[in-house]
């Protein structure tokens, strides 16, 4: 009889992890959709978001007693990583020992995004996309915001989780590939359509780096920040700056961010006489639904594409 006890009470133990299965928190909603798209169909799984999608990319966030719940209870944390989540410096060794922590830009190719509003030089080529060596620079950290780069995130995302639940391993990695095929076709139609940009109009402007990935893929320079992060507001004297650049570089558009509207943005606009196409980085509906995200990434393409045919 106390063997049965022994028995019953393991099986009930099974049942309850079966029950409860792999909390996965992900930071943001762009990490969390292509989790999702990891993990979706794979049994005993739940991917949950930390922060609101109304925050954007979370600079200077501060960790609420929630949040500090959310981390202790997880068993995956999957995060942005280059420097994106800087507010858990230090956190997780307090409140989560035993989670599994995925950084999921770990040994993906990046680029370098000034810590300063402005690019250096506009006039060399050989210091496009190697920005702000005056004032210091770090790796920019969007990744997602481009079909080629997200796909490299998700196959990241794909072999941790394989490697930590290896009997899931052949499903993550077939969702995996299903998903980074449709992010690769896409990459290829962004550079397919670049190659067709003339030479003189691929001088551009961003609102700040998030669209630092997609004006590689389209083989765009982007010569000028108009803040330093989504929410940063230049001085004055920065803003005119700005619109002499602009002007002396004679930059063909402004790449802005449609989840931020920016007065900057509006005001650099007018004065320097560039027009502004307006980007979507979230679905509309801030859903983590991989397949929304797919569709911002196409809707982008036409954006540019119906820019570029005037």
């Amino acid at each position: 009889m106390k063997g049965f006890r022994w028995i019953l009470t393991g099986v009930c133990a099974l049942f309850a992890w079966q029950a409860a299965g792999t909390e996965i928190l992900c930071t943001t909603l762009p990490i969390t959709a292509l989790t999702n798209a990891v993990v979706r169909g794979v049994p005993g799984f739940r991917v949950t978001q930390m922060l609101s999608s109304t925050l954007g990319c979370p600079h200077d966030y501060a960790l609420t007693p929630q949040d500090m719940k959310k981390l202790a209870k997880a068993d995956v944390i999957v995060i942005n990583g280059l420097g994106m989540e800087d507010f858990l410096n230090g956190v997780l060794p307090r409140v989560n020992r035993k989670g599994l922590l995925i950084d999921s830009s770990r040994g993906l190719k990046c680029v370098m995004h000034s810590r300063e509003h402005r690019v250096p030089v506009c006039t060399d080529p050989s210091h496009h996309h190697h920005h702000g060596h005056d004032h210091g620079s770090v790796w920019n950290e969007h990744l997602f915001s481009s079909p080629g780069t997200a796909a490299a995130v998700v196959d990241r995302i794909a072999a941790e989780l394989s490697r930590a639940f290896p009997q899931n391993a052949a499903l993550f990695r077939a969702n995996a590939a299903r998903y980074t095929e449709e992010l690769l076709r896409l990459d290829r139609d962004y550079r397919a359509f670049g190659r067709t940009i003339p030479a003189g109009r691929r001088d551009i402007a961003v609102q700040h780096g998030i669209f630092d990935y997609l004006a590689a893929a389209l083989g765009l320079h982007v010569t000028e920040y108009l803040q330093a992060h989504a929410g940063s507001e230049p001085s004055a004297a920065q803003i005119r700056s700005m619109i002499a650049r602009l002007k002396e570089c004679k930059v063909s558009v402004i790449f802005a961010e449609k989840n931020y509207p920016s007065k900057v943005t509006d005001l650099v606009s007018k004065e320097a006489g560039v027009p502004v196409v307006v980007l979507g980085v979230y679905p509309e509906n801030q859903s983590a639904d991989p397949e929304a995200f797919l569709s911002v990434f196409r809707s982008n393409l036409n954006c540019v594409k119906a820019f570029f045919a005037k």
